[in-house]
């Protein structure tokens, strides 16, 4: 059946002009292709869809809970631009998803240039360089997948306006990155994410210049939280991240220990990526 698929996807992909496709299936698929970039999706978000699929199936749900519980199938059309972004391709075009699961098998056409990740790119490209975001969300999402020593970390990262942000912070604990050269303060060179990584664990966020430099390291955030319009429920960190983004021209980038990855700008929430599931 997979292969069915894949034949009748590279069909559909020349017809809208994309050379790009990705399976999304629990089979193991070896494959070289000359006219196609062929990605496939990782196995933990394809056990989360058929998990919610098999769900719907088995249970006597309402028609509320269908409904809520299939807007998780949305989940496709982000993360996929994610997991290509992460590879370097550019988010341009369409890419032809092939649904192979248990439950459900067929084709869908997802349009890049509209996922919000590229509305967010978009966004933060104004005030800094799309390089630095691509490197912090890297680094983000190691962090919360991996995070230290056994442990689960939470961190946040500020990026740009650092005399803003200078201003409205203070230094937790003696500055890590005080004694380093630029090059081992620059955060889109990964030789220095595993000391990044280390430094996560300090109270306190991280502070970067727009061009990727990392000025400080345990920043304590001195802002206003008074009439945040972002979701309740979060903690300190993401409160002050997201109240530094009002006052500030900078970006912020919140790693939560759930392994949630949260964006802000101008005080709002922009992006969420669920490392669970990448």
């Amino acid at each position: 059946m997979l292969n069915t698929l894949l034949k009748l996807a590279k069909e559909l992909a020349r017809k809208i002009n994309t050379d790009k496709i990705v399976l999304i299936t629990k089979s193991d698929f070896d494959f070289e292709d000359d006219e196609f970039s062929i990605f496939v999706a990782p196995k933990r978000f394809v056990t989360m869809l058929e998990s919610m699929f098999y769900t719907i199936a088995e249970e006597e749900l309402s028609g509320k809970d269908i409904f809520e519980r299939s807007l998780a199938f949305l989940q496709v059309s982000e993360i996929t631009p994610l997991q290509m972004y992460l590879k370097g391709i550019e988010l341009k075009g369409g890419v032809v998803g092939v649904l192979d699961l248990d439950i459900l098998k067929g084709l869908m056409v997802i349009d890049l240039e509209r996922s919000r990740l590229q509305k967010a790119l978009n966004e933060c490209a104004e005030r800094i360089n799309p390089n630095v975001l691509k490197a912090v969300l890297t680094v983000a999402i190691n962090i919360a997948q991996k995070g230290r020593e056994g442990k689960k970390v939470g961190t946040g990262f500020v990026i740009g306006d650092v005399e803003e942000v200078l201003k409205r912070s203070r230094q937790l604990v003696i500055n890590p990155y005080e004694c380093h050269g630029v090059e081992e303060k620059d955060i889109k060179n990964p030789a220095n994410w595993e000391s990044v990584m280390e430094f996560a664990q300090l109270d306190g966020v991280f502070v970067l210049d727009e061009d990727g430099i990392i000025v400080s390291a345990g920043r304590y955030l001195e802002v206003s939280v008074k009439d945040l319009k972002i979701a309740k429920g979060f903690g300190a960190r993401h409160l002050a991240c997201a109240a530094i983004t009002r006052e500030t021209e900078a970006i912020a980038v919140v790693v939560s220990e759930s392994g949630d990855i949260r964006v802000y700008k101008d005080g709002e929430e922009i992006l969420v990526i669920d490392s669970t599931v990448i």
